[in-house]
């Protein structure tokens, strides 16, 4: 299988790579600096952004690939997850509709996307004090934009996996927990390591059982 990701120079998308490698897949990868790449040997990689619909097709034409991953995320002015966003507010959005177009244009049914517990149905399942953190913070600006790839995703057509993780932590541990009904009973302090979410991405790829989903977890 050859898969291709939009964010893969991410702390996800690398680890995501590196699992891809690791189990024989081939990998595209659609980046703005090929130089953030450095180390990761055996991939072919596009220079551009998936803001530019030419340059998404163009990552499609070096390799049709099986299916897209998306690990995106907006750039803040820090590492702060309630730093003030950096990108325009499509920035997923828009992103995930040039995806899906190239997708449509080449045959390639099926995407993977990385999104966060909170996103579309999840939001009433989280509790009130994070609802409440992330209506008054700059992560608001986030979701409202993860929220227009749901919409818009699911009514494209492409088959998709919509994965929802909480908090994201630098752990090695990868045992994951599914929550039913988008997330009930998740609790406040749940983390999710990035590598666990590296695992079960490359899972969703590789299996049906999530297609046309947005699975949360944690671990």
């Amino acid at each position: 299988m050859h898969a291709l990701i939009i964010g893969g120079s991410g702390r996800t998308g690398k680890l995501v790579i590196e699992q891809l490698l690791q189990r024989g897949h081939g990998v595209t990868a659609l980046v703005r600096d090929p130089a953030v790449m450095k180390g990761l040997d055996g991939i072919n990689i596009v220079k551009g952004s998936p803001t530019q619909i030419s340059e998404v097709r163009q990552a499609f034409q070096d390799h049709i690939p099986d299916v897209v991953i998306v690990t995106l995320n907006a750039p803040r002015a820090s590492d702060s997850p309630f730093a003030a966003p950096i990108s325009p507010p499509r920035l997923m959005a828009d992103s995930n509709a040039n995806v899906v177009t190239a997708m449509k244009e080449f045959g390639v049914q099926k995407v993977v996307i990385m999104q966060a517990f909170g996103v579309g149905a999840s939001w009433p399942n989280m509790s009130c004090l994070l609802r409440g953190l992330m209506s008054a913070s700059n992560m608001s600006y986030q979701y409202e934009d993860h929220n227009v790839v749901d919409k818009e995703v699911r009514a494209s057509g492409v088959t998709y996996v919509m994965v929802r993780p909480s908090r994201l932590v630098e752990s090695d541990v990868t045992a994951v927990r599914e929550w039913p009904n988008n997330g009930k009973g998740v609790p406040l302090m749940a983390s999710t390591s990035r590598k666990s979410v590296a695992c079960f991405l490359v899972d969703a790829v590789e299996e049906s059982r999530w297609d046309n989903t947005a699975p949360v977890i944690t671990n």
